[in-house]
């Protein structure tokens, strides 16, 4: 494990889920309302995370703590880490939501070009065609966000902290959905949705790829769920 740990560094976050970023990793600890440490180095540098049922608490990073740890650690580009469900805090540094936290991360590492800029390209040969396909569902009107991601949580494409972000969570929903069709035999994922007050979120899996879409909550997500697919039967290849 630290043999491979050490090769994949510049790679991204490795540990028990490989191909994900440290945003990703975090936000699913959230969404399993984790309790424990999320120990992550990178380099000669290391850093803790403490949760409480799926919040953020405590952080700590050399001299500093609380949310200046935490987004020093998400500042990072590369590492590793470790979760540690036995080792708990007392202290009490950080009461912001879990969902303000990265996205305030992922901002300052956008406007610092730092982790962002500085993660592996996620361009590929679909880059175009996923672009096409995203500015095509955008038309729909209540569509606010689509984006098509490898498997393993990588964005295809350029990507914005609001990418980041749509896009843990379309792999949260992924790798949720996926539990629950084996857990009552429904066979491997194609689609999930899930309707909320104020957006939906919509998830469609193919051979290589999720596509990602969010879209307003007063919109009928039965409606925009059909048009959606309309738009991905004029889709050619993959």
């Amino acid at each position: 494990m630290a043999q491979t740990a050490h090769k994949t560094e510049e790679s991204g976050f490795v540990g028990a889920v490989s191909g994900m970023s440290l945003a990703d990793i975090v936000q699913v600890k959230g969404g399993n309302r984790y309790s424990g440490c999320l120990l992550v180095e990178h380099l000669s540098n290391s850093g803790v995370i403490f949760f409480r049922d799926g919040d953020v608490v405590h952080a700590e990073q050399g001299a500093l703590s609380g949310e200046a740890a935490f987004y020093a650690i998400m500042g990072w580009v590369g590492g590793t880490f470790r979760s540690e469900p036995k080792v708990s805090t007392t202290s009490r540094t950080i009461d912001q939501s879990l969902g303000y936290l990265v996205l305030e991360a992922l901002r300052r590492m956008d406007e610092s070009g730092g982790a962002l800029q500085g993660r592996p390209p996620h361009a590929s040969g679909n880059a175009a065609g996923a672009g096409d396909i995203g500015s095509r569902l955008r038309e729909i009107a209540e569509v606010e966000q689509a984006l098509v991601m490898t498997k393993d949580g990588a964005i295809v494409g350029g990507s914005s902290y609001q990418d980041e972000l749509l896009g843990a969570s379309g792999l949260y929903l992924a790798h949720f959905a996926g539990q629950l069709g084996s857990c009552f035999g429904f066979g491997d994922l194609k689609s999930a949705t899930v309707h909320g007050s104020e957006r939906h979120l919509f998830l469609f899996d193919s051979r290589r790829h999720h596509l990602c879409v969010s879209a307003r909550g007063d919109g009928n997500v039965n409606v925009i769920d059909s048009e959606i697919r309309q738009v991905l039967t004029k889709k050619t290849g993959n």
